[in-house]
């Protein structure tokens, strides 16, 4: 910190305003307004908008809860015990579309002849400042702050002028990760788009020349089978063999995957590592959580590091007579989600074993036709990785700069303010 950098406390700077008890029983899978709820963060900051996954309401509410563009808001409490979300900052970005439920807070009477709203976003990801969120929280397993414990965290501020250019070169890192993010969807979008037309919709190139016929999963064209999942992948097929173990591994656990990514790779050697880090991923695999399915935690693998193993937990389908871009739609559809929630065992932790893989009923379309559907698709889902892993390159490169700049270790003082650059 420089000399002309003044410490003051985020009570000095800020209010923050307690969300909305909404009730249970208008919670829905569908409507106008999503319900955000910790989950919907970042640990790193920022929201993580969780697709069929997201939370909805139905009910009455009062209107002031319902969050506008551009709302800061600030996750106070986390259901682990690491709390690695907790004080975790979000900007909201459309309005008339999220609500502020009562886990999170929205700042407000934010004084912003003293600090920046957008270095504020980048000074709650500081390890500084959540390190002392984190210090005075309650709770032994689930961690709570609340904003009087929030106010009195220290920050470091200084002029307006550096906390702008500050926050501009962080912004930037954002902004390409949330282009990459938006090309992402759009991708998988079409790969999805265009197996539906063809697979399910029966609307494939030539089709109308094609009569349909009956067969055990219903009217498909003729010339077209029905097959077990284990006859187009392998289910299982690697695993780490006694005497051939690794030195050091990239670990994928089951808390690791959402629906379509692998959000984390955890270095560790092996020797250290969960007795569960035993399957081995080739490029092409896909992953598929077996415990509650309901949650579609999958992923396609692609280009993964030579190391990378996944737990026990995930069947891994590995192509077999089928291209992955077809296994991986084949499996991802709501059918198939269906299938799998219908034939898990447990009522705690409902899950699906190698059998209920291997053994689905899937439609297998003429060899031509997947080919085709591969030619196009794949490049799709290449392009997705490499947009992927740039993601996860800019993401490293701003966590390495964030605390140099918030701390003033980097001096910005020489670069010019962005209003200047945009001039």
């Amino acid at each position: 910190m420089t000399a002309t950098w003044r410490t003051l406390t985020l009570g000095d700077v800020l209010r923050i305003k307690h969300g909305y008890a909404f009730k249970g029983e208008y919670f829905a899978d569908d409507g106008p307004y999503v319900l955000l709820t910790p989950g919907n963060f970042e640990p790193s900051g920022g929201l993580k908008l969780k697709g069929e996954k997201e939370k909805y309401y139905v009910g009455d509410f009062p209107p002031p809860f319902v969050l506008g563009r551009g709302d800061l808001l600030i996750a106070m409490t986390d259901l682990t015990q690491s709390a690695r979300i907790l004080g975790s900052p979000a900007v909201v970005p459309e309005s008339d579309r999220y609500l502020h439920n009562q886990r999170l807070g929205k700042v407000v009477e934010l004084k912003e002849d003293l600090i920046d709203r957008r270095f504020l976003y980048h000074l709650l990801n500081h390890n500084h400042v959540r390190e002392q969120i984190k210090a005075s929280a309650t709770g032994a397993t689930v961690r709570h702050t609340a904003p009087e414990r929030i106010y009195a965290v220290k920050v470091a501020l200084p002029d307006l002028g550096a906390q702008r250019r500050i926050a501009s070169i962080l912004s930037a890192y954002d902004d390409l990760i949330e282009n990459n993010t938006r090309r992402i969807a759009i991708l998988e979008e079409m790969a999805r788009r265009i197996y539906e037309e063809w697979f399910v919709r029966f609307r494939f190139p030539g089709h109308e020349g094609v009569r349909m016929v009956e067969s055990e999963l219903g009217l498909v064209p003729e010339g077209w089978g029905v097959a077990t999942l284990g006859q187009l992948a392998e289910v299982n097929a690697r695993s780490v063999r006694r005497g051939a173990e690794p030195t050091e591994i990239r670990y994928v656990d089951i808390s690791s995957v959402s629906t379509g990514s692998i959000d984390n790779k955890e270095p560790m050697l092996f020797a250290d590592a969960p007795g569960r880090a035993r399957r081995i991923v080739r490029d092409g695999d896909v992953i598929w959580a077996c415990v509650r399915p309901n949650r579609k935690s999958y992923a396609l693998v692609l280009n993964p590091e030579p190391n990378l193993l996944v737990s026990t937990g995930f069947a891994v389908l590995s192509p077999a007579s089928a291209p992955s871009s077809f296994i991986y739609q084949c499996v991802t559809t709501d059918d198939f989600v269906s299938y799998l929630v219908n034939h898990a065992k447990g009522a705690a932790y409902p899950a699906v074993g190698t059998e209920e893989f291997e053994n689905a009923k899937v439609l297998k379309p003429s060899d031509s036709l997947v080919i085709e559907f591969d030619r196009i698709a794949e490049p799709m889902m290449r392009l997705v990785a490499a947009l992927q892993l740039k993601n996860t390159n800019l993401r490293t490169t701003r966590d390495l700069l964030l605390p140099k700049l918030i701390s003033g270790e980097l001096d910005v003082s020489a670069l010019p303010e962005p209003e200047t650059v945009a001039a």
